[in-house]
């Protein structure tokens, strides 16, 4: 259908090439054509988008309250675990929260498939009965023992214990999608797998599998480890430097008001709850927006780190500019090109390969076997040229990132000038190098050739073509 519509001044006149009277405008398709996808527009978006992010806050926070009232009123270890152990129900409460948020967004707008309605609506029901029984439980595993619940009779740590096993059938999925962040080659083969079963398992347990993109957006492991060091070292700094200042110093006041509820006569409960929220929400505030800060200081640690291992603004000499640019052809083709590039359909010779190691094994060795002219000839011809293609690659990003400089006015014309490569019609090369990185250069190239004849001359005397050439080939700008 697509095809009977035009984008172009003349459309809408009779057709010369078709058996069609008129070529009918694109935007009467576009107008007949319903939106495949209707976005809601709301403040609940921001909070599904950032739904980790509150999630984690929410958890943490619950765990540090518990241990800051365990220190202060001297529990043991065994009821602090049984208090910690209602993260399990804040957790599934929280999912069931986000399960909601994400059917809410996509209903009834966007077509979905079968498979993924019957993942929302089984994981939603789930959730919710485990949740209602996590309830009964964590609230049976409190009361004191002996007592009989659906016609079982257990103590309060039989209960609990129900209520343990329980909720590790719903942090299943936290437990798989943590494994995929520490390994993340194992993403990438999951939610690549064609199996049918697997991705309804998926749809299930892993919502974000149904996206379309970052499926293949692995790293490595020792940039994962790398990365997962960065966090670790921040969220523990963040987490003993928030309980200290922002959790444990609100324990003590808490205990004062409601011991004031419990001793004094005539106190309302809802003007306690509203005095502790009053108290406790600034906190909890602080608590999420100090993380920004953390990772702001971490951000520079890291940042320091990085720039000094690498030696980035190491540049002392107008020598040492010209050295770095002349290595940024062959860092920009290798950060921006794949590493086959030039090299497809058999082609021996690649953009991001500069010396004849990067030629394959049997094309090098038939070269080596024959006459070592036509080596010379193929160093001098094939790889050259690839060398050459670096340049004009690169010399187009840049003049585009000058270009933008003076636009911006951020340099003059002059400084443009010198700053660009330059072309010239009929000329035997493609581009020139900037003025900046041959300046001075002939001078510098005549200073080698008035130098004393004892600093290149052999032991005998004798000068060697090779000697006295050796400083200018040796240049920069040469090289």
């Amino acid at each position: 259908n697509c095809l009977r519509f035009q984008y172009s001044a003349n459309a809408g006149l009779p057709a010369q090439d078709t058996g069609r009277s008129l070529y009918e405008a694109v935007e009467k398709g576009l107008s007949n054509a319903p939106k495949t996808f209707l976005e809601k527009r709301s403040w609940l978006r921001g909070i599904l988008a950032l739904s980790r992010i509150i999630e984690w806050h929410i958890v943490s926070f619950f765990l540090l309250i518990v241990i800051a009232f365990s220190k202060e009123l001297v529990w043991g270890w065994v009821y602090s675990i049984q208090v910690a152990s209602g993260v399990f129900w804040v957790f599934n409460a929280l999912h069931l929260c986000w399960a909601l948020l994400e059917v809410w967004s996509i209903y009834p707008g966007i077509q979905v498939s079968g498979t993924m309605v019957s993942g929302s609506v089984f994981s939603l029901v789930a959730r919710y009965l485990i949740l209602v029984y996590q309830t009964l439980y964590i609230t049976w595993a409190s009361n004191s023992s002996g007592k009989q619940f659906l016609g079982v009779e257990g103590d309060s740590s039989f209960w609990w214990w129900q209520y343990m096993w329980l909720s590790f059938v719903c942090m299943m999925p936290y437990m798989f999608e943590s494994l995929f962040q520490l390994y993340p080659t194992l993403t990438t083969k999951i939610c690549l797998n064609k199996n049918d079963y697997i991705k309804s398992f998926l749809n299930i347990l892993y919502p974000a599998s149904r996206l379309y993109v970052g499926k293949e957006m692995h790293e490595s492991f020792d940039h994962t480890f790398a990365y997962v060091f960065f966090w670790g070292t921040l969220i523990a700094f963040k987490l003993g430097f928030s309980y200290t200042f922002e959790v444990y110093t609100m324990v003590l006041p808490t205990l004062e008001m409601t011991d004031d509820f419990v001793n004094y006569p005539g106190q309302s409960f809802w003007r306690m709850c509203i005095l502790l929220a009053l108290r406790w929400l600034p906190q909890f505030l602080v608590y999420i927006i100090d993380m920004s800060i953390w990772y702001a200081v971490w951000q520079a640690f890291a940042g320091t780190t990085v720039g000094f291992s690498e030696g980035l603004g190491d540049i002392r000499s107008i020598d040492d500019i010209r050295e770095n640019f002349g290595r940024a052809p062959e860092s920009f083709c290798k950060k921006m090109l794949s590493p086959d590039a030039g090299s497809r359909r058999g082609s021996s010779a690649s953009f991001l390969g500069t010396s004849s190691n990067n030629v394959n094994l049997p094309e090098s060795s038939s070269l080596l076997a024959s006459d070592p002219h036509r080596l010379r000839s193929y160093v001098n011809h094939r790889l050259l040229d690839v060398r050459i293609q670096k340049w004009v690659m690169f010399s187009a990003a840049w003049n585009e990132i000058i270009d933008h400089f003076r636009d911006e006015d951020i340099i003059s014309n002059r400084e443009r000038d010198n700053l660009k490569f330059s072309r010239f019609e009929g000329f035997s090369q493609g581009i020139y190098l900037p003025a900046f990185q041959t300046a001075g250069v002939i001078d510098n190239v005549l200073q080698q050739f008035k130098r004393p004849s004892d600093e290149y001359a052999g032991k005998g005397g004798d000068v060697n073509d090779d000697d006295f050439f050796k400083p200018v080939l040796e240049d920069v700008t040469m090289r």
